[in-house]
């Protein structure tokens, strides 16, 4: 289990689809909040490799935690994006801010 720490910040990425559009999203956890994101960022599998569903049309996610104990980075295909990682991603969307497009 990774121990909180000071700050945290998760980016999530999605790029491709049909239009292949990129989106990001992106939030900041402080120290006090750091008990109810880490569940879900443990929960996740980030050592294990994602499948890759080959397929036109698919998004693909990347997701980084990056803070002062804590880094770590995965990519993932559409159907690799399920259970705690999805409870991931899409509380980062619910309760972080879109980060414009480059």
């Amino acid at each position: 289990m990774t121990q909180p720490a000071d700050h945290l910040t998760i980016v999530v990425v999605r790029s491709g689809g049909f239009a292949g559009l990129r989106r990001a999203w992106r939030v900041e956890i402080a120290e006090q909040d750091a008990d109810d994101w880490m569940p879900l960022i443990d929960a996740c599998p980030w050592e294990e490799p994602a499948a890759s569903v080959p397929g036109a049309d698919r998004f693909s996610w990347n997701v980084a935690v990056a803070g002062d104990s804590c880094d770590r980075h995965a990519s993932l295909g559409e159907g690799s994006a399920a259970g705690p990682w999805r409870a991931l991603i899409d509380r980062v969307q619910a309760d972080g801010e879109d980060v414009p497009a480059r």
